[in-house]
């Protein structure tokens, strides 16, 4: 009979090489994808590939899954150097990882639990996206500024856009000095701002000023002016979302409390009396009482969500 801990050091062995394998696949993944996206940049740059050419991945998928469409969007509002391809396979790593850590914790079908992992590179990149196009938001009325000072003074708009790629501070330095430096390249203006919006679908303020700039260069107008009055409208907007915050904390505070209170007692009462409540969880009436409990309380949390907002 084999010893069982001879077996247990040979799996752990084969569990350890085929680890390290995965990872340097990976890493030969990422490094491949970095690659072909930093070709695909330049020859978007250069107008030779349409930014709707970015992925093989996503043009198979862009009529049949709108996930990939979402994905991608997510991936340009993020600024992540990888490609949508590149993200899949980070899906399908995690997804492993979580199936292996599965096997190893509940050691039956129960692993398949740990496929939810896959989506653990979504999250991370939803997060991503979502804070880079706040902080797009807030520098925004600075850069407009910036810009039409620049144009005040007698620069050009291609300058005045180098100027705020090298004042202002990340993201919106290196999404203005693509603009410039597409346009150095011999791209068409329109073109190169609309590529701007491209990067970053999600942003409502930062097409606003794409449409301003490109009606104001075909009817024509104080640029200046309309520059100053869009980052001044922003800033309001900021100012009213800062006094919607304040006036509505107690009432969001509120449903914070309520909404937690039932899982606190909960929590409390299993640690202080083991045992005392498992008759709602056996009891046919017991499981009643939980199931118009949930419906109360999902009703209650939308009441209280629908208090906390404000009319505009």
């Amino acid at each position: 009979m084999s010893d069982p801990s001879a077996i247990l050091l040979v799996l752990a062995i084969a569990f350890l090489i085929g680890a390290v394998l995965l990872m340097g696949q990976f890493a030969f993944w990422s490094l491949s994808a970095r690659q072909e996206e930093d070709q695909r940049e330049l020859s978007r740059r250069i107008g030779v590939l349409s930014d709707k050419q970015t992925s093989p991945l996503l043009r198979f998928g862009a009529t049949t899954d709108r996930m990939a469409g979402f994905l991608d969007e997510a991936l340009r509002s993020a600024g992540m150097p990888y490609t949508i391809d590149a993200l899949y396979r980070n899906m399908l790593l995690w997804g492993v990882a979580g199936m292996v850590i599965g096997l190893i914790v509940l050691r039956g079908p129960g692993a398949l639990i740990g496929v939810v992992l896959g989506g653990v590179p979504v999250f991370l990149l939803t997060r991503a996206a979502n804070t880079r196009i706040a902080r797009l938001t807030e520098q925004l009325p600075d850069g407009l500024d910036l810009l039409a000072r620049s144009l005040q003074a007698g620069h050009g708009l291609g300058e005045s856009l180098r100027l705020v790629a090298e004042e202002m501070p990340e993201p919106i330095a290196s999404e203005f000095g693509r603009v410039f430096e597409e346009q150095n390249l011999g791209r068409d203006t329109r073109e190169c701002f609309h590529n701007l919006c491209r990067r970053n679908p999600r942003s409502f303020d930062l097409r606003i000023f794409v449409s301003s700039v490109l009606l104001q260069r075909d009817t024509g107008g104080n640029l200046v002016e309309i520059l100053q009055g869009i980052a001044h409208t922003i800033r309001e907007r900021f100012v009213f979302h800062g006094k919607e915050g304040a006036l509505t904390s107690e009432a969001r505070f509120t449903a914070y409390i309520l909404g937690g209170l039932p899982f606190v007692i909960g929590g409390l009462i299993t640690v202080l009396s083991p045992g005392y409540i498992d008759p709602l969880f056996i009891d046919p009436l017991g499981k009643l009482m939980i199931a118009g409990g949930a419906i109360w309380f999902l009703t209650g949390v939308f009441i209280m969500r629908e208090l906390a907002k404000v009319e505009l």
